[in-house]
């Protein structure tokens, strides 16, 4: 499983495909934590649909992000998306 949740922390590792989306969907709607960590740190590529709950979910509610030493493409869009704007900066 390239997604685990432990208490309020999200650990993506490896390829994470859309299959996830439902499960993460489901913990955040369900627990509705005010403050999230989300840990990228093993992660090697992310589907789009769970870049989109992240990002839609950091709207509502407090979420850091923890990135690996190589930057990645999605750690770009995660970090460049500005909550005043409907779009990636």
């Amino acid at each position: 499983m390239s997604m685990v949740i432990e208490n309020y922390q999200v650990t993506f590792s490896g390829v994470t495909y859309e299959d996830e989306i439902v499960p993460l969907r489901d913990y955040l709607q369900l627990s509705s934590p005010t403050s999230v960590l989300f840990d990228f740190s093993e992660c090697d590529d992310i589907h789009l649909g769970i870049l989109q709950l992240i990002l839609a979910y950091k709207k509502l509610y407090n979420a850091e992000f923890l990135f690996g030493s190589y930057p990645k493409l999605y750690q770009r869009v995660c970090e460049g998306f500005e909550l005043s704007e409907t779009h990636c900066g």
